[in-house]
């Protein structure tokens, strides 16, 4: 049997290194593409690597995630979306809330926060949320009441006024969850 020496073992040795090494071998969360919303084309966020991209389920949405809970099975889902909106604060706040009833006692909250330049508010509500089937959130199409349902909702208003929703709606444990990363990711907010 013939033994491996000197500089073949080297460089053998070398390129194993240097594959090892390499970032398209690597399953590391550092050579991962981060995920990134454009907010307004005044900032953007960075999406929490948790929330795995999906197809927009409407023309108006702009970024659509999905966020989970539980393995197999167990998995369950959450929508986590961006849009670009109008309206006003206080009557999107009004209508996130009008579209959850049976809350139990102390489900809604709100926070306000600055972040920069931008205002921020951070809704939270439960309950057993009405959701439109088909035909926007504005127009037709029927309502299905989705009992045990949970939301986090950011509207970011920028400097210039202009309005932007982020939502993190479905099943309670779901969007308990991730809540955590849901908060991080609109604290990420860069408009440099």
């Amino acid at each position: 049997m013939r033994s491996f020496t000197g500089p073949l073992t080297l460089s053998a040795f070398g390129l194993l290194t240097v594959l090892a090494s390499s970032p398209v071998l690597a399953d590391d969360a550092a050579t991962k593409t981060t995920e990134k919303i454009n907010v307004l084309n005044e900032a953007q966020l960075t999406v929490p690597a948790a929330f795995k991209k999906s197809p927009p389920k409407s023309r108006i949405v702009e970024a659509e995630f999905v966020a989970t809970d539980g393995k197999g099975d167990d998995e369950v889902t959450a929508r986590v979306y961006g849009m670009a909106s109008g309206g006003g604060l206080e009557p999107n706040i009004a209508r996130w809330k009008g579209q959850f009833s049976e809350s139990p006692e102390g489900a809604f909250k709100r926070e306000a926060m600055k972040l920069g330049d931008w205002q921020v508010v951070i809704v939270d509500h439960a309950g057993s949320f009405s959701e439109r089937m088909g035909g926007g959130p504005f127009a037709g199409g029927r309502m299905v009441k989705r009992k045990d349902y949970a939301m986090t909702g950011a509207i970011l208003q920028s400097p210039k006024g202009r309005l932007y929703f982020v939502k993190m709606i479905g099943p309670a444990k779901v969007v308990r969850a991730n809540r955590d990363d849901f908060v991080k990711m609109i604290k990420s907010l860069d408009a440099s």
